[in-house]
């Protein structure tokens, strides 16, 4: 707080009045007995320490493709573009969440660690949980992108609920006992409903080859046509796991689910691939990144 005030020649009294008010407020300076208030000023190292501590110092990813950026670069295809990762890259062509946490937070340069790996499930997260607890700073948010290749679509994910739920349990369990300040966002993908992903897919000859055939899942039939059972078979099992990773995640008061924001994300055919549909493209995590932004809330 900063007080402003005059000082007419020769008002003893109002002088006096001035400095007993600058005295309660403490924060009024004088100099040689004529004096004005000085705004407060911050220094430079000292919003430093203001958004280190407001804000984490380090984030790391875990999980599958959907999180290394993989054949979102035209120029490698089929190969990770860890640059252009929602979470962790550093192309500000998608403007990722360390980014943006970047932008707020100097001390986070340099301490975005991917250890999400193409293929991945459940099943590996645990692993991918070691390498982060292990990681020097600690990370003090965590990302978490799994689920899709849980998926089996051949009859047996009945009895793959529980076992997935109990898995994804003991990795919140192990994270939140070795870092139990750390945040922990689990995002909703897979990203766009089966609806939506349907309608973009059947535009694109490459997503709608890919989604065909005959299996309980597929959601055109070898023609190309759709299938809307398919599609409801696909839409009910997407969200079984997503209600699971919901679940596991409201156990914990460090662990924040997205609230299927992601799976409802709209896509157009910019944001998928081309080739065959299953993961983002540039545009497509940058639409990933600003949604998992807005959910994380860490500029309010």
């Amino acid at each position: 707080m900063s007080v402003r005030t005059g000082i007419a020649r020769g008002q003893r009294s109002r002088l006096v009045l001035v400095a007993a008010v600058c005295a309660l407020l403490a924060s009024c300076s004088s100099s040689g007995g004529a004096g004005a208030g000085t705004a407060a000023t911050t220094s430079p190292s000292s919003q430093a320490t203001q958004a280190s501590d407001q804000y984490p110092n380090s984030i790391v990813v875990l999980g599958h493709s959907g999180a290394t950026g993989y054949d979102s670069d035209p120029k490698a295809p089929e190969t990770d573009a860890r640059q252009n990762s929602w979470a962790t890259g550093d192309n500000p062509d998608v403007n990722s969440i360390y980014l943006r946490l970047l932008a707020l937070n100097p001390a986070v340069r340099g301490h975005n660690t991917n250890l999400a790996v193409a293929g991945t499930g459940v099943d590996e997260l645990a692993g991918q949980a070691d390498q982060a607890l292990a990681a020097k700073p600690l990370p003090e948010l965590f990302l978490i992108q799994s689920v899709d290749n849980d998926m089996r679509c051949d009859g047996t994910d009945a009895d793959n609920y529980a076992p997935f739920a109990a898995t994804l349990t003991d990795v919140l369990n192990k994270i939140t006992s070795a870092a139990p300040t750390a945040k922990i966002l689990i995002v909703s993908s897979p990203w766009a409903t089966v609806q939506n992903y349907g309608q973009v897919a059947a535009q694109l000859p490459g997503p709608r080859a890919a989604n065909s055939g005959t299996g309980p899942c597929d959601q055109f039939d070898p023609s190309g046509k759709p299938v809307p059972a398919h599609s409801r078979t696909l839409e009910g099992i997407t969200l079984h796991y997503l209600g699971e990773l919901k679940s596991a995640c409201a156990k914990l008061p460090t662990c924040q689910y997205d609230n299927d924001a992601l799976y409802h994300m709209k896509i157009t055919t910019d944001d998928i691939t081309p080739s065959d549909g299953f993961h983002l493209t540039v545009a497509g995590l940058r639409k990933q990144a600003a949604l998992e932004w807005r959910v994380l809330a860490l500029d309010r």
